[in-house]
This record gives structure tokens, C-alpha cells and sequence, in this order.
């Protein structure tokens, strides 16, 4: 799952044309129970559902956290074997393609490569050195923000300065009084928006930003993405919460701090892949599609985001592969490539369909971050249309399990499934949280630790097998197996959807 200049937001972009992206932190709601949609197991094809064929009970029992397991251990293999992570453009990915074409291909399928086009960005420098008045220096590491200008070779050389206390950038006027001009300018992120941010900084006169991110984890650091990149006309970069409020208590104690920061980077065009697997059997004109993005960030292994939803969708695909000729209806499996960098292999993927295409397309189901170490459960859920259809059938599944889960907005967590969203595709599905913070309510609700993230680990070098909650995986990925065979195997669930989404 991807950041971009405010966390989390419902619009996504894409990245080739480099477009608008906005991510918002997640939004829990309460908790609301509601029925499982029309029907049952057990049915027969006379009512619309498969005779014969697997129904979804029995193919949930088939991906459960000890079957999608081996897959998070062979994803972390590859990380460890490829530098520690498995970013979109790094060996990793390469290499994690190789592993999910060659299980599937021995199950039976034919895999297909869709080659797609991004815009890069490769960050060649990234060095920030403060100086104190008596001349001590210590060098703090630094994160260069994503698509944001470039300092000249040489770097910039300049005073440190920081806020007043209860001014957060957000406006012209808490710029009063700060000697802004020339310097570089320590912030803590705010609720605004970086981008906004960045932007009141530049008219103060400021020649970059250096910020952190307040989380209760607070040394860890997390890569921001300039988007659009009109929007940012200064150099920025990311510290830590720790190294950041160090660095503005040095340039409040009128210590005469200055730094020395070098950012620079260049755009290089690459091309990712999509894979793309679909049964035999089911009609071609109601394609169930099941997907998650297969990389990392290049700073993470990535295995809860999204090694979890990718093992989660290898394992379903194995398991349908000896009863997908009985199946009532089709299903694509796919594994987005460069999702971390704004979804760029879904969009490409739903911008190349044709019209009629798109219309055999009755419904996506994604995941993200699936079994996060302090996790929650979120159904994505709009409130009406087909995706509401299709937030019924996990609430409905977890109702059964007697699993709590709360309900938000799909644009709340940025993923693929929102270019089909855009496209008038009903999408659903579930995370485990990420950066939020877990509530009192919601640790009563969960178990696990209020006041901590629900992904401590998210986008850190820490999101590795050992983080994930083999319990929560346990119960996430039947669910996400469960949606797809329901809607796989029962023509009435496609109608309701298809209906609904009209």
C-alpha cells in the first residue's frame, strides 16, 4: 500500500501521466453487523450456483493462514536474498514474479506477463548534516521525498529553523517573525498536508523542508511521494520523529544550527509487469477478478503490505485449480506490479481494457496489510451500489465467524482496486490497518495495544514474517477466498451485485 502527499485519501492518480493522488489515514467507523447476502451453500446449479463444483465453505478451508504461510516464507527468502526488500524495481520483484509464475504454472494455469510503462524516480543522493554553534556535526538520516525538485550537486548549505510552538506550517502566518528566508525549515507533519506545507514554507522564503511523521513509533521513517509535482517547487525530505524533534530543538535554541542537505534524484523510465492467471472454466462475461500487489517498497521486505494479499491470492488460485472447470463463473487472478509507486500496474491495466472488457468485469476483490502485529479489521463499504453488495458478503462471513470488523470507505486506504472503482467496477475487501492509531474501544474490540499503530512496521525494514499475527492471517485470508468462490460459484451473488452496481 502507497503514501502519497496526504496519507490514505479516496482519489487515486495515475502515475504515467503523473496525475493527482491523495491518501488519507484510515478512518474507523463503528462496527455494524448485517446479514450474509441471499443464499446459502449446498445449492444446486438449478438455482444458479455450481453442481458439483466446490462451494465456498470448502475452498475457504483449503486457504487458511497455515496454507498461505509457506508462500509469506518464500517472499521473505526472496527479500533476504535480494538486498532486504522486493521493491517494484529491484531484483526482489523479479524474482518474487518468477516464484508466483512457477507455482502456478505447475498448478495447471497459463501465466501472462502485461508489460507496463511508469515514470521512475531514482534517488542517487540523500545526505543531511547539522552543525551546531560550536561547530559539533552529526550526520541524520534522511529520506528524499519522491517526485520533489532536486538540491544542486553541491547542496545546500543553510541555517536550520523551526517553528514556534503551536504553529504547524499550515499557513502564511505562522511564519511571522521566523527568519524563514534562505534557511531549511525542520516540520512536523500536519493533518493539512505536507504538500501544503511544503508550499506556505517556499512563499516564507524557506529553500527546503526537512520533516517528520509523529507516530508512537518514532524512530521510524517513512518515504513520502511529491504528487502532483507541480505542487512542490522546493527540495524535501523525511527523518525520523526523533531525528526531527531533535533538530527543531536545535534550531530553537538559538544555537546558531545550520545544515548541509543534498537531495537529488532523476526520472528514468522502466517498465513493471502484471500477472495475470484465470480459470478454464466460468462464463468469460462475469469475471470475478482477485488481486494484490506483489511489491514492496524498496525500504521493506513487504510482507504484510502486501506479501499477505499476495500469498493470500496464490494460495486461492492453487486451490481452485482442481475444480475450475465446475465453476459457475470466471476467475482472474492478478498480481499488480508498482503498486508502491501509486498503483501504476492496475491503472494501466483498466485504462487498456476495451469497453466490453470492462463490462465482463462483475466485480473486484483486493486486500492490503492483511495481518498486521496490532491489527483491526476494516470492510471497505461506500454504503450503496455493488460494493456495498460486496461488503455485505464479508460482513456476512465474519458475522458467522463471530469476527469483529468495522466498516469505511474504500478510497479510505489506497490500493488497486480503486481504478476499477473509477471505472464504475464494483471492488471490494479488506486490511488489518496501518498507521493509525488503535483506540481503547478498538483494543477492547481486538485485543492488542491502544495507542500503537495497528502496523507498527508499515513501510519499515521490521515488516518481515516475523511481524505478521498468524491468528489474524488466519482469519483474513479464508474471508478474501470465501468472497471469490461465493461470487465464482453462485450466479444470484453476481446478479446482486451486477444489479446494484447499475
Amino acid at each position: 500500500m502507497r503514501r502519497s502527499s496526504r496519507p490514505f485519501a479516496g482519489r487515486a492518480l495515475r502515475l504515467v501521466a503523473v496525475t493527482t493522488l491523495t491518501l488519507t489515514c484510515l478512518a474507523a467507523q463503528q462496527a455494524t453487523a448485517a446479514p450474509p447476502s441471499a443464499g446459502g451453500e449446498g445449492a444446486t446449479a438449478a438455482t444458479g450456483r455450481s453442481a458439483g463444483a466446490v462451494t465456498a465453505d470448502e475452498l475457504a478451508q483449503q486457504v487458511r493462514g497455515r496454507d498461505v504461510l509457506p508462500h509469506l516464507e518464500a517472499f521473505q527468502r526472496i527479500a533476504d536474498a535480494s538486498g532486504g526488500d522486493r521493491g517494484y524495481n529491484r531484483p526482489g520483484f523479479t524474482r518474487s514474479v518468477r516464484y508466483v509464475t512457477a507455482q502456478l504454472t505447475k498448478a495447471g494455469y497459463q501465466v501472462r506477463q502485461q508489460k507496463v510503462p511508469y515514470t521512475d524516480f531514482d534517488v542517487t543522493e540523500e545526505k543531511l548534516t547539522a552543525r551546531s554553534g560550536d561547530g559539533q556535526e552529526r550526520d541524520v538520516p534522511i529520506l528524499m521525498t519522491r517526485f520533489t525538485p532536486s538540491t544542486d550537486a553541491d547542496g545546500i548549505e543553510a541555517p536550520l529553523v523551526a517553528l514556534p510552538d503551536g504553529r504547524n506550517g499550515c499557513s502564511d502566518a505562522d511564519y511571522e517573525g521566523v527568519a524563514a528566508r534562505g534557511a531549511v525549515v525542520v516540520l512536523g507533519r500536519n493533518a493539512c498536508g505536507f504538500g501544503l506545507q511544503q508550499q506556505v514554507a517556499a512563499r516564507a522564503g524557506a529553500r527546503a523542508v526537512v520533516m517528520y511523521y509523529p507516530t508512537p513509533s518514532p524512530d521510524n521513517n517513512y518515504r513520502l511521494m511529491g504528487i502532483p509535482r507541480e505542487n512542490f517547487v522546493i527540495p524535501m525530505g523525511m527523518v525520523s520523529q526523533t531525528d526531527g524533534e531533535r533538530l527543531a530543538r536545535q534550531a530553537a535554541s538559538g544555537d546558531a544550527a545550520r545544515v548541509r542537505l543534498t537531495l537529488r534524484a532523476q526520472d528514468v523510465r522502466r517498465t513493471t509487469v502484471n500477472l495475470i492467471a484465470e480459470t478454464r472454466g466460468g462464463d468469460p462475461d462475469d469475471v470475478v477478478v482477485m488481486g494484490g500487489h506483489l511489491d514492496s517498497v524498496p525500504e521493506s521486505p513487504g510482507i504484510n503490505d502486501n506479501a499477505s494479499t499476495a500469498g493470500t491470492v496464490l494460495r486461492t488460485a492453487l486451490a481452485m485449480a482442481p475444480h475450475q472447470d465446475q465453476l459457475r463463473n470466471k476467475v482472474r487472478f492478478m498480481w499488480w506490479g508498482a503498486e508502491e509507486l501509486i498503483d501504476v500496474g492496475s491503472y494501466y491495466y483498466v485504462e487498456n481494457l476495451s469497453p466490453a472488457e470492462r463490462g465482463r468485469i462483475a466485480a473486484v476483490i483486493n486486500g492490503e496489510l492483511l495481518a498486521p502485529s496490532n491489527h483491526a479489521r476494516f470492510v471497505w463499504d461506500p454504503g450503496t451500489g455493488g460494493s456495498h453488495e460486496l461488503a455485505e458478503m464479508f460482513a456476512g462471513y465474519f458475522d458467522r465467524k463471530g469476527l469483529p470488523y468495522e466498516r469505511q470507505d474504500p478510497g479510505a486506504i489506497g490500493s488497486d482496486h480503486l481504478p476499477f472503482q473509477e471505472a464504475g467496477i464494483s471492488a471490494g475487501g479488506i486490511d488489518g490497518g496501518n498507521l493509525k492509531v488503535k483506540s481503547a474501544e478498538q483494543q477492547a474490540r481486538y485485543g492488542g495495544t491502544a495507542g500503537q499503530m495497528f502496523d507498527p512496521c508499515y513501510h519499515q525494514k521490521c515488516d518481515r514474517l516475523e511481524a505478521i499475527d498468524r491468528t489474524v492471517l488466519d482469519q483474513n485470508a479464508p474471508a478474501l477466498a470465501w468472497v471469490v468462490a461465493r461470487l465464482a460459484t453462485d450466479d444470484e451473488a453476481v446478479r446482486t451485485v451486477r444489479q446494484a452496481g447499475r
